[in-house]
């Protein structure tokens, strides 16, 4: 499949040291010193052992409301629900003890990361430069096999003798490097030589496991077992005499040698696998998606399909032609859009991603009508469509039917699996409703959600001063604030702790 170039990344990606203590639960900042560096808070003392799931959990969801904050995750529905999907038939055969979550972050850059708790990210760059779902599905594997052997709380408990600000430097330098690798570069230059050599030692044994367990679950999901070493060894191949520093991120933060691919190519055969899964539907759709997302602007996107649509005999035309149904409604180039789609619709009138293409196009060409039809038949048909009911919400809400989508969201989907959408698409259709306390509550689930406790705080003492609230809805604001208030009084201790730690390096 052909790739297209993608854009520069967007400044966030290059700013995303904001991120550096995201790992141990805290907001970060932008970290160029070792001194910001060890302004990281104490998570445990210099005896501390490994710690327990439910940590990891709290360290994760943290994690991800800093992510949240700072990166430039992708919220299309279509392709968060793809990588969740991809995710979980992997994760099934893992026998992993807790759940997964699965997340795309717009950027050219090849690279995947886990973080301790369950949390999967993947950059768009590394779908758009795969050549197969195995692939793709290869990368997930070895991350979620991080994940099943804890390698990041491995890391914690192998560090736990050095010195608080010294683990602080050493496990956020890991994590930025995993997610940021040129801001990772200067967070390492702050821990000392032997720390970085015992880092790189630990790492390469995390990653022959990851390898070795990864390739154990692509056999049992039933993708080509082969495609770990064919993807590693063709990023590698493609760089070898190019300026290291275009080196693909996924080889600077998962360190490949020719070793490593023979012993995973070696392993792979020795699986016999018969039946391998061929590319799903879902994956190509998601491609071309993804690959329209990474055009410097819609006016690109478009030339780009109608040059490939110009070759003859195009064994993707179909696939082909639903890009440049994206790019032409990108473009507003509506009538065409429609033209182009007509025949799509015609062969297959029952695949959602046409069905939410037609609803997205007739939306953005203002026929709101039109768009709310499409949109509330496609609800019906496909009820786990996250992007049908979300798109479908929105549209309600902006044209006056804030019941009805209420209705939509309170129905879709599991009460302890909400994103922060959710709760903002509900505290709109809320707030338009009346329902003052309802709305500011799921408006502080909103800010909670991507890491604003500050603001999720204000919402809810708002929520607490409405008039005439029901006890039931007293108890929930008041629990929750507690809640949150708990968290900030933490977030204030680290804070003295470090101005403490930094007066008593003063005096010495």
């Amino acid at each position: 499949m052909k790739t297209a170039s993608p854009s520069r990344p967007p400044s966030r990606v290059r700013r995303f040291g904001l991120v550096l203590g995201a790992l141990l639960g805290l907001a970060g900042g932008l970290a160029s010193s070792a001194q910001e560096i060890d302004d990281l808070p104490d998570i445990a003392d210099s005896a501390g052992a490994l710690i327990s799931p439910e940590q990891e959990k709290q360290l994760g969801l943290a994690t991800m409301r800093e992510i949240r904050r700072y990166a430039p995750i992708i919220t299309d529905e279509e392709v968060e629900d793809y990588i969740q999907k991809l995710g979980m038939e992997l994760g099934k055969h893992s026998g992993y003890y807790g759940d997964f979550h699965f997340f795309m972050i717009k950027s050219n850059v090849v690279n995947a990361f886990a973080i301790p708790g369950g949390f999967v990210g993947f950059h768009s760059g590394l779908i758009l430069n795969s050549h197969s779902e195995s692939e793709v599905a290869s990368v997930m594997a070895h991350e979620i096999s991080h994940l099943t052997q804890r390698h990041g709380a491995r890391m914690l408990e192998a560090a736990s003798n050095m010195s608080i600000p010294s683990m602080a430097a050493f496990l956020g330098a890991i994590l930025l490097t995993a997610i940021a690798p040129q801001a990772g570069i200067g967070a390492i230059a702050g821990v000392a030589a032997a720390q970085q050599q015992y880092q790189i030692d630990f790492t390469r044994g995390n990653e022959k496991e990851a390898d070795r367990i990864g390739i154990d679950l692509l056999n049992k999901a039933g993708f080509r077992t082969l495609s770990m070493a064919d993807f590693f060894e063709r990023l590698q191949l493609s760089n070898r005499y190019s300026d290291p520093k275009m080196i693909p991120e996924f080889l600077r933060t998962h360190p490949v040698t020719v070793n490593r691919i023979a012993e995973a190519r070696e392993r792979a055969e020795q699986m016999h696998s018969k039946l391998v899964r061929e590319d799903s539907l879902d994956y190509q759709l998601i491609w071309q998606k993804l690959n329209v997302m990474a055009m410097s602007d819609p006016a690109q996107a478009k030339n780009y399909y109608e040059a490939a649509l110009r070759e003859p005999n195009q064994p993707n035309e179909m696939l082909l032609r639903y890009g440049y149904v994206l790019a032409l409604t990108e473009a507003s180039d509506f009538k065409r859009a429609r033209e182009e789609l007509a025949p799509l619709l015609a062969a297959t009138p029952n695949l959602t991603a046409f069905r939410l293409a037609e609803a997205r196009l007739e939306e953005r060409a203002g026929k709101r009508p039109l768009a709310l039809a499409l949109y509330g038949k496609l609800v019906k048909q496909d009820p786990e469509s996250r992007a049908a009911a979300f798109g479908y919400a929105t549209l309600l809400n902006n044209t006056g039917n804030p019941a009805e989508a209420r209705r939509v969201l309170r129905e879709f989907g599991a009460a302890d699996q909400r994103e922060p959408r959710f709760y903002k698409l509900l505290a709109q259709a809320e707030q338009q409703m009346g329902e003052r306390a309802n709305s500011h509550y799921n408006l502080a689930e909103y800010y909670r959600s991507i890491g604003e406790l500050e603001m999720a705080a204000e919402q809810l003492r708002l929520a607490q001063v409405v008039p005439e609230l029901t006890h039931y809805q007293r108890l929930r604001i008041d629990a929750r604030l507690d809640e949150i208030e708990k968290d900030l009084t933490r977030l204030d201790q680290d804070r003295a702790k470090r101005r403490e730690r930094e007066e008593r390096r003063r005096r010495t």
